[in-house]
């Protein structure tokens, strides 16, 4: 990732498609080495590994593809959210790579949440 300062905060997201199959890989790996399924968090019902990866990827996927369209901050800032939370639920370093190229996509006052501790103008 090799941006322009001017390019920071204004650059157009576009998703690693080899970081998602990296993280396939990251995901299978762990499971084999702890030799366990991965879980939904559905009650009732549990999902294999491949189709729990399937439904992420589709989420991912749908929100991307509506980012692509509307070019909108706000679903980019969901985007980044949801490859956060699954970043940290299957201990991914490929998807919290994505996290900071999308940060690098967003203004600086966008890329902290607004009712995170951390605000600007404290210190």
């Amino acid at each position: 990732m090799v941006r322009s300062i001017l390019e920071i905060g204004n650059a157009k997201y576009k998703i690693d498609r080899i970081a998602l199959g990296r993280f396939r890989d990251e995901v299978r790996q762990n499971r084999d080495k702890e030799g366990s399924e991965v879980t939904a968090p559905e009650p009732g019902r549990e999902l294999s590994l491949d189709e729990s990866l399937d439904a992420v990827f589709l989420e991912v996927m749908q929100l991307y593809n509506e980012y692509a369209k509307t070019e909108s901050i706000d679903v980019l800032l969901r985007l980044k959210d949801k490859l956060e939370q699954v970043s940290l639920r299957y201990k991914s370093l490929a998807l919290a790579e994505e996290v900071l190229n999308i940060n690098s996509c967003l203004p600086y006052e966008r890329r902290i949440p607004k009712d995170s501790e951390i605000s600007p103008t404290k210190h």
